[in-house]
């Protein structure tokens, strides 16, 4: 074939690639949202119940908070533990978190307070 008959093939597929790399390198990435709550008046610790608990049936023996997870031995029975952090609360079922007493719940960010069932919650701060 003859080149002088593919240069402006050349041309146009050269200028494709340009305005498409182009493209792609002008956009700004979007960073992705977080999950913000709308402030509230009251604290995000939950006050404790001045009755006593009527669905708590263990006590957290012990806390262990990473950057981006919070380990806990428990004893006795609980159904679900509930994790506030400054993002929002978790709440995370025993049976998916771990076995044998010891769970462990990955989190957006650093906790402020643990809570099982319905036990007054444990303040980490």
């Amino acid at each position: 074939m003859d080149d002088k008959k593919l240069n402006p093939l050349r041309l146009i597929i050269l200028v494709g690639l340009i305005g498409y790399f182009g493209f792609l390198f002008s956009q700004r990435p979007q960073p992705e949202p977080l999950v913000v709550q709308a402030p509230s008046p009251t604290p995000t610790v939950a006050p404790a119940p001045a009755t006593a608990p009527t669905n708590c049936h263990g006590s957290i023996e012990q806390v262990v908070q990473g950057q981006y997870e919070i380990r806990m031995t428990l004893t006795g029975a609980a159904e679900r533990i509930l994790i506030y952090t400054d993002q929002g609360n978790l709440t995370a079922s025993t049976l998916e978190a771990g076995s044998a007493g010891e769970y462990r719940v990955r989190i957006p960010g650093p906790a402020t307070a643990v809570q099982i069932d319905d036990c007054p919650p444990l303040n980490l701060r």
